[in-house]
């Protein structure tokens, strides 16, 4: 078993202040801090995804503060790779997959924003080519807690949650 933690989206337009602030984001933004120290203790493949929009999108402009991520993930992040996406799903049109069979992983941590979208799009992919994949809740935030908390719900059909 080899694992890897993919940390997805935690980009400053999501935090007070930005384009479209989550609930709970901080708290979110700090647990996922937490399991990228954890997972570099234990040895695994840490990746950043970094959803890079269009010019004329509401957040997540190229080459805007908004897009960047938070100065705690980044930090966290340090030389860790560093995916850039387009869409929902973390595996579309990357190198998220050949990354992780570059590294034979078998077991994918997710963690990030926004819940209901990225995070279920990434864990629910049909690119993932079979590994098991876990949800950290409690770095994980939405538009709301509650709309948070019932994509995970949704998740754990399929997905265990952490």
């Amino acid at each position: 078993m080899k694992n890897a933690l993919i940390v997805i989206d935690i980009q400053n337009d999501y935090f007070p202040g930005g384009a479209f602030p989550l609930e709970g984001a901080e708290a979110a933004c700090e647990a996922a801090v937490e399991a990228i120290a954890r997972a570099r203790e234990n040895g695994w493949l840490v990746v950043g995804v970094q959803h890079i929009a269009t010019a004329d999108a509401p957040f997540f402009r190229p080459d805007t503060e908004g897009a960047a991520f938070h100065p705690h993930v980044a930090a966290a992040l340090e030389n860790a790779p560093i995916v850039i996406k387009a869409q929902a799903d973390s595996f579309f049109e990357t190198n998220l997959e050949s990354l992780l069979s570059e590294h034979g992983i078998t077991e994918i941590y997710l963690t990030g924003m926004m819940t209901q979208h990225c995070v279920t799009h990434t864990a629910l992919s049909p690119q993932n080519p079979g590994m098991k994949v876990h949800i950290i809740a409690a770095g994980c935030a939405a538009p709301t807690r509650a709309l948070s908390d019932l994509a995970l719900s949704g998740l754990g059909a399929r997905c265990t949650i952490e």
